[in-house]
């Protein structure tokens, strides 16, 4: 079997174009291996931990409104790092968009959002042996709503477009096997 040529691009210049408390964006000027100089406009954002909640039986999803899209979302709580570590963070997260506090929460994986132009990484957590307590909402998550849903019901929601959020797709499909093991 062919061993693929495994690049390493060298970074020449790198210019902030725009930053905010979330996202910084540059725009990198980099030289390929074999010597081509190409541009790339780069996004950075913090990693982000997404959970799937479940209880055996049902998952809890949140749904709110999404400005960007300029729609309804149907997903996975999530949040970005801002707390001691990634799991700090998700922890958090379930407790202020669920109210969920989880006995046990497992990493299962990560993965990049859009790694041909964002540089965001999500680490997957399953939350097992719930118990439910006060949301703590933030302000933009006003209006937030919980629902649980049973695994058959999640496909149903992403087969009639309830669920087009990219990384509950992404950290679903990675999961669905492993949830038989909880």
């Amino acid at each position: 079997m062919k061993q693929l040529n495994r690049m390493s691009w060298k970074q020449l210049t790198s210019k902030e174009v725009y930053k905010n408390k979330w996202i910084r964006v540059t725009e990198d000027e980099v030289m390929t291996d074999d010597g081509r100089q190409l541009q790339f406009g780069v996004v950075h954002k913090q990693p982000f931990a997404l959970i799937i909640p479940w209880d055996g039986e049902k998952l809890t999803l949140v749904g709110q409104y999404r400005y960007m899209v300029g729609g309804y979302s149907w997903e996975f709580p999530q949040g970005h790092f801002e707390h001691e570590n990634i799991l700090a963070t998700a922890k958090e997260e379930l407790r202020e968009e669920t109210g969920l506090i989880a006995k046990n929460m497992c990493e299962a994986g990560s993965f990049w959002i859009g790694p041909g132009g964002i540089d965001q990484e999500c680490n997957m957590f399953i939350a097992t042996e719930l118990t439910q307590s006060e949301r703590r909402l933030e302000t933009s998550e006003e209006g937030m709503e919980c629902k649980a849903v049973t695994l058959n019901e999640f496909w149903s929601m992403v087969e009639n477009g309830e669920i087009k959020d990219g990384p509950s797709l992404a950290a679903m499909s990675l999961a669905t096997n492993v949830l038989k093991f909880f």
